[in-house]
């Protein structure tokens, strides 16, 4: 009798066959990841999501792995960078991987980052990468700085501290300073519009900014004065700031007699303790006006400029003036830099034994620095730590 192993045998494996046949073949899906996100820096739009598609579910689960790389995004300062995998599930055919953005409220070009698609396990990546672009859009108007550079005395020998703006608070205080309003030129052909908007001058951080503007092909900024809330006559000035800079760009820290309401200018006298002109970064200038009327202007004045390419915009400086009776010192981070005497003016009157006040602004174009350009970026700004009176 034949053994009947050899028909058993023959019998499995024509099960075996029956049974691969009818088995649903494996499928590998391709994945889709071709949408871009853009949203602006706020926290309704914190966590930026990025759809994943596949092209067909599968009966079971997909693995992709992923992350993040800085474009002009920086990483932890405007994303949080992030390298990690998620399941899609069997059945499903979609997912979403997501992307915290870092909120805050400082002005910022729009900035990008790129979320990579890495690998997977049990899928098909198409041309061998995928990647998407997040845009994150900025419309804030605050500006950051950090607060490196000088810082000058507490106090001084034979001088207590009279005044001082130190602007710790959330608001400018009304009580020292009031604004300039305009686009009058300002006697030198320039194009900015002074205005109170609060996206043109604001307290921020223990700061006052002035910010100028482009909007089209108009210029904003603004002029705080401190015209009848705080008016001087002598002492030891010092101002710590941060200023702006590019063509046509003239921030200014300065002062007019009080009597300018009545007597005009330059019979009030005009003491700048800084001027500088935006195409000039790294020289600031100290300058006194005078003379009897207009006709009789008479300016004399100095420049400083700072040693190996270093600008006024990379950090704090502190600018000065030690004005008394016999005349007046202009001071950069504490060291003298010009000196007038009160016989400067000659057979013009000297009107600088009289009270004045503050007057802080940033200008844009006029008769001395020219006019915005090309290479003119805005928003630029002057940032004020303190303004301080040692008499």
């Amino acid at each position: 009798m034949k053994s009947p192993l050899p028909y058993l045998a023959i019998a499995a494996l024509m099960w075996c066959v029956g049974c691969k046949q009818d088995e649903a073949p494996v499928v590998v899906p391709e994945i889709q990841f071709p949408i871009d996100i853009s949203g602006l820096e706020t926290e309704e739009n914190r966590f930026f999501e990025f759809p994943l598609v596949l092209n067909q579910s599968t009966t079971r689960d997909i693995t992709v792995y992923f992350e993040t790389r800085p474009l002009t995004a920086e990483e932890d300062s405007d994303y949080i960078p992030v390298q990690d995998s998620l399941i899609v599930s069997a059945g499903t055919a979609s997912a979403s991987i997501i992307v915290e953005i870092v909120v805050d409220e400082f002005t910022e070009e729009d900035e990008q980052f790129r979320l990579v698609i890495t690998g997977t396990s049990g899928a098909f990546l198409v041309g061998g990468v995928q990647e998407a672009i997040g845009t994150i859009l900025n419309d804030d108007t605050l500006i950051g700085v950090d607060n490196t550079g000088y810082v000058s005395a507490d106090s001084y020998p034979g001088k207590a501290l009279a005044w001082s703006d130190e602007f710790d608070g959330d608001v400018i205080d009304l009580q020292n300073w009031t604004y300039d309003l305009g686009a009058s030129g300002w006697g030198n052909q320039e194009l900015q519009n002074y205005t109170s908007n609060s996206e043109n001058c604001y307290v921020s951080s223990g700061k006052l900014f002035i910010v100028a503007k482009q909007e089209g092909v108009h210029y904003t900024s603004a002029r705080m004065k401190s015209i009848g809330l705080q008016e001087f006559q002598h002492g030891r000035i010092d101002v710590r700031a941060i200023l702006p800079y590019g063509q046509g760009i003239w921030p200014a820290i300065w002062m007019l007699g009080a009597n300018f309401p009545s007597s005009g200018w330059p019979a009030c006298g005009e003491i700048d303790i800084m001027e500088l002109v935006g195409s000039s970064p790294s020289t600031v200038h100290g300058t006194i006006h005078f003379g009897a009327d207009w006709n009789q202007h008479n300016y004399v004045g100095q420049g400083t400029s700072l040693p190996s390419g270093q600008t006024f915009a990379d950090e704090f400086h502190v600018f000065s003036i030690e004005w008394d009776e016999s005349g007046i010192t202009w001071l950069i981070d504490d060291q003298p830099y010009y000196s007038v005497t009160s016989t400067v003016t000659g057979s013009q009157p000297y009107p600088f034994d009289n009270p004045f006040f503050f007057i802080l602004n940033v200008a844009v174009g006029g008769q001395w620095p020219g006019y915005p350009d090309t290479t003119t970026t805005f928003p630029q700004f002057m940032a004020i730590d303190y303004v301080r009176v040692f008499q």
